[in-house]
C-alpha cells in the first residue's frame, strides 16, 4: 500500500542542503560516529527492541490519544505526526525528529515517509548501512517520488564513496540518470550528481550538471559553496 507524502518542500531541501558539508567530512573519514544511544526512541523503529512495561504503557496511551483524536484513522494520525517530524528535521532537532518518524511508524508502519525520514537521518549520521535498508524498505511505497527517489540516490552514492564500493557509485549515477530524464528540472537530483562527480574527479561532467541546474526553477537552492570548490578545481566552462 503505497503512502501519499505529505512532508514539506522546505524540509526536503534541508536535507539537501546538508549534502556537501556532510560530505567532505564523511568521505574524508573526519567525522567522528555518533556515540550510541540507549534509548531506543532515538533508533529507527525503536531499534526492533523489546519495550519494557513502561515503554509499553506511553505507546498504549500515544496510540489511544491519536485514535480519540482522528476517531481511529491511524493512517491519518501517522502523516500528520510525519509532518511534525520532518518539519523538526528542517529546525534542526533531529533527535525529536526520530522520536516523531518513529511515532508515525507505530500508528501505519506502512508510512513510506516516516521511513524515508528515519533513512535521511541515519544518512546524515554517517550510517549508511542502516540508511540504504530504510530506503529499501519505504521505496515500494514511495517510489514514485522524485524528492524521495533523489535523496536515494544521493545516499548510494554516498555509500559507494565511503566504502570504496563501484558498484553503489555505478548504481547512484544510473539512479540519477535516471531521475533526469523523468524529472529534468529536478534540481537538487543534478546538484547531488554533480557533487558525485566531483569526488570522483570528473570535474567537466560536474560542471555539465551544474549548468543543467543553474538552468531549473529551483536554481535557488543550489549550494555556493559546493560550486565555490568545484571552481576551484576547475573553471567554470
Amino acid at each position: 500500500m503505497r503512502t501519499n507524502i505529505h512532508s514539506t518542500m522546505t524540509a526536503t531541501r534541508l536535507v539537501f542542503a546538508l549534502i556537501f558539508c556532510f560530505f567532505l567530512t564523511a568521505c574524508a573519514g573526519a567525522n567522528t560516529p555518533p556515540a550510541e544511544t540507549t534509548d531506543i526512541r532515538l533508533l529507527p523503529k525503536y531499534g526492533m527492541s523489546p519495550k519494557n512495561a513502561a515503554q509499553q504503557k506511553e505507546d498504549a496511551d500515544f496510540l489511544a490519544e491519536n485514535d480519540r483524536q482522528y476517531l481511529g484513522d491511524r493512517k491519518k494520525a501517522a502523516i500528520s505526526v510525519c509532518e511534525r517530524g520532518w518539519y523538526l528535521m528542517h529546525r534542526g532537532d533531529n533527535a525529536l525528529a526520530m522520536k516523531r518518524f518513529n511515532q508515525a511508524w507505530l500508528l501505519d508502519n506502512e508510512n513510506g515517509s516516516a521511513l524515508w525520514g528515519m533513512a535521511a537521518l541515519e544518512g546524515q549520521a554517517g550510517k549508511f548501512e542502516e540508511a540504504l535498508k530504510l530506503f529499501g524498505e519505504a521505496a515500494p511505497l514511495i517510489e514514485d517520488n522524485m524528492d524521495f527517489l533523489a535523496d536515494y540516490a544521493k545516499t548510494v552514492g554516498f555509500a559507494g564513496l565511503r566504502q570504496k564500493d563501484t558498484s553503489l557509485i555505478d548504481t547512484a549515477l544510473s539512479r540519477f540518470s535516471y531521475i533526469y530524464d523523468r524529472a529534468p528540472n529536478h534540481t537538487m537530483n543534478l546538484q547531488n550528481w554533480a557533487i558525485l562527480l566531483y569526488f570522483l574527479g570528473d570535474y567537466a561532467t560536474a560542471w555539465e550538471k551544474i549548468n543543467l541546474a543553474m538552468a531549473t526553477p529551483g536554481k535557488a537552492d543550489l549550494n555556493g559553496q559546493f560550486i565555490d570548490k568545484l571552481q576551484r578545481k576547475m573553471a567554470k566552462p
